[in-house]
C-alpha cells in the first residue's frame, strides 16, 4: 500500500468516525425522545436515570483500558510490529468489570430499591449493560489503536441504532413498558460487536521490524499497564466528578 493511499484511508476514515460520533449523538437523542412519549414521566425518569449511571459507570472504568489499548497498539505498529499481546489490557479490563459486579451484587438492595423504586428488571439490565460494555469499550480500543476508524464508528453508530430500535418497538405495539425500553442499554453492546469480524477481512500489520522489537522486547507489562490506567480512571473519576457535582 503507497503511502498517499494510506493516508486517503486513514482520512475516509477519520471522516467516517466523525460522521459516525455525530449521528451516535442524534439517534441517542431520539431514543430519549421515544422513550418520553412511550412512558410515564416516572418511568421516563427511571430510565434517564438508569443511562446516567450507566454512563458514568462504564466511561470511568472501561475508558483507561480503551486509550491503553488504542496507544499500545498505535505505538507498537509506528515501529513496524505486530499488535502484541492482548493479554494485559484484557486481565485489567477483567479486573474492572470483576470489582464492578462484586459491588453491585453486594449493594443490590440499595442499588435496586434506592435508585429504581424495586425495579429488579432495571438493577439487572444496569448490572449487564455495564458488563456488556467491557467488550465494546475493548473493541473500540483495539480498532483504534489499529486505526480502523470506519469501524469504529460503525461500532458506535450501531450501538446506539440498536438501542432506539428498543423504545420504537413500545411505540409501534410490539412491546411494551419501561424494561423493554431499558432492555436496548444492555442490548446495544452485544449488538455493536458485529463490526469486528470485519477487521480480520483485511491484513493491515507491517511485517515486525527487529530493531524495534529489540527496543521494546517484553512489550506492556501489567505494572505499566494498570499505572497507566489507574491514571486514566481517576482523571475520568474526577471529570464524571466535576460534570455531576
Amino acid at each position: 500500500m503507497s503511502a498517499s493511499s494510506g493516508g486517503g484511508g486513514y482520512g475516509r476514515g477519520a471522516r467516517i468516525l466523525s460522521v459516525g460520533i455525530a449521528t451516535t449523538g442524534l439517534v441517542t437523542f431520539a431514543y430519549f425522545s421515544l422513550a418520553s412519549y412511550a412512558l410515564s414521566e416516572v418511568e421516563y425518569k427511571r430510565i434517564s436515570l438508569l443511562w446516567s449511571v450507566m454512563f458514568v459507570i462504564v466511561s470511568v472504568i472501561y475508558r483507561p483500558i480503551e486509550q491503553l489499548l488504542s496507544r499500545t497498539i498505535a505505538d507498537r505498529r509506528a515501529r513496524g510490529m505486530q499488535s502484541g499481546s492482548l493479554r494485559v489490557p484484557l486481565l485489567i479490563q477483567g479486573a474492572f468489570a470483576t470489582v464492578f459486579a462484586a459491588i453491585a451484587l453486594a449493594a443490590r438492595g440499595t442499588l435496586q430499591d434506592g435508585l429504581f423504586d424495586g425495579s429488579a428488571a432495571l438493577y439487572w439490565i444496569l448490572v449487564v449493560g455495564v458488563l456488556a460494555y467491557a467488550a465494546s469499550y475493548f473493541a473500540r480500543g483495539f480498532l483504534a489503536g489499529h486505526q480502523r476508524f470506519a469501524l469504529y464508528g460503525g461500532l458506535v453508530f450501531l450501538e446506539a441504532t440498536s438501542r432506539v430500535c428498543f423504545a420504537l418497538a413500545v411505540i409501534v405495539g410490539v412491546a411494551d413498558g419501561q424494561s423493554t425500553v431499558a432492555l436496548g442499554m444492555a442490548a446495544a453492546p452485544f449488538v455493536s460487536l458485529v463490526v469486528v469480524p470485519a477487521f480480520f477481512w483485511r491484513r493491515g500489520d507491517p511485517p515486525a521490524d527487529l530493531d524495534a522489537v529489540k527496543e521494546t522486547e517484553g512489550g506492556l507489562t501489567l505494572r505499566h499497564g494498570a499505572g497507566f490506567a489507574v491514571a486514566v480512571f481517576a482523571v475520568m473519576l474526577a471529570e464524571q466528578t466535576l460534570i455531576n457535582a
